[in-house]
């Protein structure tokens, strides 16, 4: 057996934004200061790779 610590969360859906702010900030006090840039940065790629799908495709002929 592999001791575990979890937190759950419950996101309510009617104000996405803040809730998920409020679990990130609940993750990141969970967690050793050293592993919180390390799970900041991801989350950044993730959000990233996210919000290129609502940027325009660029195309050579728009150039």
């Amino acid at each position: 057996m592999k001791a575990r610590a979890l937190l759950e969360l419950t996101v309510d859906l009617t104000n996405p934004a803040a809730e998920l702010t409020d679990a990130i900030s609940a993750v990141l006090g969970s967690i050793a200061p050293g592993q919180r840039e390390a799970v900041l940065r991801s989350l950044d790629e993730a959000v990233g790779v996210a919000l290129a799908e609502f940027e325009p495709q660029k195309t050579e002929a728009s150039n």
